[in-house]
């Protein structure tokens, strides 16, 4: 019966595996935001963020108790069974549900005789004289090495949030248990027979409990929970109880058993390593849909296009800017990323013909960052990976001379469009007259 339980926990746990996966691919969590004063919305998606398989890694330290749970000891003290272990590993995170870690851990365990031998002693039967070793406990240890596989039931169960402080995590896992440390001399002296007095004196009794105390290496797998409470960024505080089972021989006595168990209580800290993102825990990004960023493209362009005419208006003042004009066309990103749509490559390619109707003009690839997301440093790189991303497509795909482009990055510390935030993802492309510097358009007051 306790098999077939073990097997039913080892399946439930792979199931809630798969559904983990499934789930964290599409976050089907949807939020509305109102863009300006026409009512223009968006479907705000969140997706997770792009990861290197160096992302998302974990190591932790461990300690607390083993429990030994093989034949007889149920009839000892049961704290007596009891032995300090400690466990290190190290891991990581494919998705906020789903996890692997490597574990390898020493932990001491107990073993006892037969309850009718250990119970001679209380029934007044005394060791005959000569030996050493009455019938009890003994002792022996396990290094054991697991592959894991972790699920956050936290995350299952509700929407991932990065500032969670509590979760709650499945493990299952396969590994291997190595015994060692056996108490020789004591057990050398049961299998070869201990010799015990009756209670009156008048007759003695010699009795067996056969235990192999050479070294052993078995098959073990476990399953358990994890309570795992953030502290820091980088820290967390967790608390885990581990079911394992493993070979009936490896305390050294065969029983009549298919299997053995033990389990381990332990506490500790993990350590989670920066990713190549800067940040330590998994984020997820919005983004907005292919029209949606057309429309906002659009809105931008037009945004250009009425501060171009409002400086060809004024040819007093123009004639005294000191800063290069910009084109019409925008490229647009989604939130904390770089990579080019299909609807701004578009417009990166009428750029190009721009240019290539323009041969006497050469342009500033200039990147920006909105100033509500992140923080000045990551903006300021990724406003270069924006002009980096455009500059490239520029020159590999539509052919455009590296001589007739440069790059300029502004980070969030230039907002070209203040009335809209989200505008501010963008980059825009500046003539490059005299080596002009590219912002947005500004012009001295003329001065009579």
């Amino acid at each position: 019966m306790a098999k077939n339980i073990y097997i039913v926990s080892l399946f439930l746990m792979f199931s809630l595996f798969v559904s983990a996966q499934e789930y964290q691919i599409v976050d089907s969590t949807r939020s509305r935001i109102e863009l300006d004063d026409d009512s223009l919305y968006f479907d705000d998606y969140a997706y997770l963020d792009d990861y290197h398989f160096a992302d998302n890694i974990f190591v932790m330290a461990q300690a607390g108790f083993s429990h030994s749970m093989s034949e007889n000891t149920r009839f000892g003290n049961f704290f007596k069974n009891q032995r300090l272990s400690v466990n290190i590993g190290v891991g990581k995170w494919f998705y906020p549900s789903f996890g692997l870690r490597l574990t390898a851990g020493i932990h001491p365990q107990v073993g006892r005789a037969e309850w009718e031998l250990c119970e001679l002693t209380d029934l007044g039967w005394t060791l005959a004289p000569g030996e050493k070793y009455a019938f009890g406990n003994y002792n022996f240890n396990i290094f054991s090495g697991y592959i894991d596989a972790l699920v956050n039931l936290t995350n299952i169960v509700y929407k991932y949030r990065e500032d969670r402080v509590f979760n709650l995590v499945g493990i299952v896992g396969l590994g291997y248990n190595h015994t060692f440390g056996f108490q020789k001399e004591k057990l050398a002296a049961w299998s070869n027979g201990v010799s015990y007095n009756s209670p009156d004196g008048k007759s003695t009794g010699t009795y067996s409990y056969p235990v192999n105390s050479e070294s052993g290496n078995y098959f073990a797998a476990h399953v358990g929970l994890q309570g795992r409470w953030k502290v820091s960024d980088a820290w967390d505080i967790t608390g885990e109880v581990t079911f394992n089972g493993t070979d009936d021989k490896y305390n050294g006595h065969e029983y009549d058993r298919v299997y053995d168990t033990y389990f381990d209580v332990l506490v500790g800290a993990q350590f989670h390593f920066k990713d190549c993102h800067g940040r330590r825990r998994f984020h997820y990004v919005k983004h907005l849909d292919s029209a949606v960023i057309e429309r906002l493209n659009k809105m931008a362009s037009d945004e250009n296009e009425r501060l171009n005419e409002a400086n060809m208006m004024m040819p007093e003042i123009y004639e005294k800017i000191k800063l290069s004009e910009a084109l019409q066309t925008t490229i647009s990103f989604y939130v904390d990323r770089h990579y080019i749509t299909d609807a701004q490559k578009k417009n990166i390619k009428s750029v190009a013909t721009f240019l290539s109707t323009h041969p006497d003009i050469n342009l500033i690839v200039t990147g920006y960052a909105d100033i509500e997301t992140a923080y000045p440093a990551y903006n300021l790189r990724l406003s270069q990976k924006r002009a980096q991303a455009v500059y490239d497509m520029l020159v590999d795909e539509f052919g455009v001379s590296k001589d007739r482009l440069r790059i300029d990055y502004k980070g969030d510390t230039v907002q070209p469009y203040e009335s809209v935030n989200e505008w501010n993802r963008a980059v825009i492309f500046f003539l490059d007259r005299d080596g002009g510097k590219s912002q947005i358009l500004q012009s001295e007051p003329s001065k009579e």
